[in-house]
């Protein structure tokens, strides 16, 4: 398909606010000379300032990822009103997916292999460029850490988890060079070597944070181990997800979670680790998450908490995140509102997008400690309880006491409570072979068809298909079940 044989030249540096899918055919006139841009360090900086934007994009971070890893879980829904939900996006939460009917899966295939595409010219042409070399050092790692984390989410959301069959799996086509042509798709066990070389190799050529105010929009040496932590963690690689997970927590401590007074989603806020820098440039607007969620000030709104999610919100005395829940379209205070538009005026997604946070790594460190690594369940409860405590005014009535499988659920339910909206939802539950169970009376008035309101963890339809188009013009083959 075009989206190997063509690769997107400086697509980031030139066109700052996306490409269209006629870019992938053919490029711009007023297109610099590609000679000019690769033989520069400043121009392939520039690049990856681009690419930052790409990845920001309504079509991979900026909205679709989050949002159908939201409404294929258990606790959100699309809501039917006036500005009724786009049909491309219903086929995702309907698990209505197919081959030749992917929803936003081609969207999301495409915008991420343009980026891609761009951090492979970095890569491959950063050695030669005249400049700095300390520059070009830190223009390479930051390109390698995004290709790694690009290629992990295509992974969990084209591949089957690793717990299905482990590194024999299916895997991704991976594309290395700008100048390559891929059509095979390589096992899961490669795409994840691939995965952790890309960010090893990263984690070399970064500098320490320096945790300024703003430093965290791109991508450091904390960053990538946060982003190592995730990947080891889908992995099922306890031990490496409990190491990475706990030398991020050493970096930025318990002094740096938000607690019941001071929770809050502003740019930078204490526990950023990675977040894409959203400004009056590159906002979204009304195809940003903000509006998705808010329908305050003409923002779409089609997407509310389920009366589960609500309720898991309302368990511990004074969480915080239950002050998120607003008025909704249908009259109920089920709008889960984290991206609010820093602007009173239009721009209603011109907020920051978390990639990464620091609560996260206590539950990847809970988790993996609960699944044997380290000091096993006493760990995990330690990890857990710090967070807990930081979410309730009531910590003795609210504490984990659990063991063993209870205590794996308890840290689940934890991860739906604080990272719900930040691209995990669904995939929570398939990485864990836990089935997707919604009650019916949840999901009135949606257009759902009932038998697919209860979805195993297995099923084909928890992951995007790869897009017909590819399949047609590489003769790839085609994921498992579709």
């Amino acid at each position: 398909m075009k989206t190997f044989i063509k690769s997107i030249l400086i697509s980031g540096l030139i066109v700052l606010q996306g490409c269209s899918k006629d870019l992938l055919e053919q490029r711009p006139d007023h297109v610099i000379s590609e000679n000019l841009v690769l033989n520069s360090v400043e121009k392939l900086d520039k690049l990856l300032t681009g690419t930052y934007n790409e990845i920001s994009r309504n079509t991979y971070l900026g909205r679709i990822l989050y949002k159908r890893a939201a409404v294929k879980g258990t606790d959100f829904r699309f809501v039917e009103t006036t500005y009724n939900p786009r049909d491309y996006e219903l086929i995702a939460y309907k698990y209505e997916e197919s081959s030749n009917n992917n929803g936003s899966c081609e969207d999301l295939w495409i915008q991420s292999f343009k980026a891609i595409n761009n951090l492979d010219l970095i890569i491959n042409n950063i050695e030669a460029a005249e400049g700095n070399a300390a520059e070009k050092q830190k223009i390479l790692g930051e390109a390698l850490g995004l290709r790694g984390m690009i290629y992990f989410d295509l992974a969990r959301t084209f591949t089957y988890p690793w717990l299905k069959a482990g590194a024999a799996s299916q895997g991704l086509p991976l594309k290395l060079s700008s100048e390559e042509i891929v059509t095979e798709r390589s096992s899961l066990g490669v795409t994840y070597d691939q995965i952790i070389l890309d960010m090893q190799s990263s984690l070399d050529m970064l500098e320490e944070n320096s945790w300024d105010q703003g430093s965290t929009q791109y991508l450091t040496k904390t960053g990538v181990k946060a982003l190592l932590a995730r990947v080891y963690l889908y992995k099922e690689d306890w031990e490496n997800a409990l190491k990475y997970a706990k030398e991020v927590i050493s970096a930025r401590g318990v002094e740096n979670l938000m607690g019941v007074d001071s929770y809050g989603f502003e740019d930078y806020n204490s526990e950023s680790l990675f977040e894409l820098s959203i400004t009056t440039q590159n906002s979204l607007g009304s195809n940003g998450l903000g509006a998705q969620f808010d329908f305050k000030n003409g923002g779409q709104g089609d997407i509310i908490a389920t009366q589960t999610f609500v309720e898991l919100l309302g368990a511990y005395e004074g969480d915080p995140r239950a002050a998120l829940l607003e008025e909704d379209k249908e009259g109920t205070n089920a709008a889960f509102i984290k991206y609010v538009n820093r602007s009173d005026g239009g721009g209603l997604s011109a907020h920051n997008i978390p990639v990464i946070r620091l609560s996260e790594m206590y539950l990847i460190a809970s988790e993996a400690a609960a699944n044997g690594a380290g000091g096993g369940d006493s760990e995990a409860t330690n990890y857990l309880n710090i967070l807990i405590g930081k979410r309730t005014t009531n910590f003795l009535a609210n504490q984990a006491i659990e063991t063993g499988e209870a205590l794996k659920e308890r840290i689940a339910e934890e991860r739906r409570r604080e990272l719900a909206l930040e691209g995990h939802g669904v995939y929570d539950y398939i990485r864990r072979g836990k089935d997707i169970n919604r009650p019916v009376d949840e999901h009135v008035n949606t257009g759902v068809n009932v038998s697919n309101l209860d979805v195993q963890a297995t099923d084909n339809r928890t992951i995007c298909p790869i897009p017909a188009s590819e399949i047609q013009a590489s003769g790839m083959e085609q994921t498992e079940g579709y």
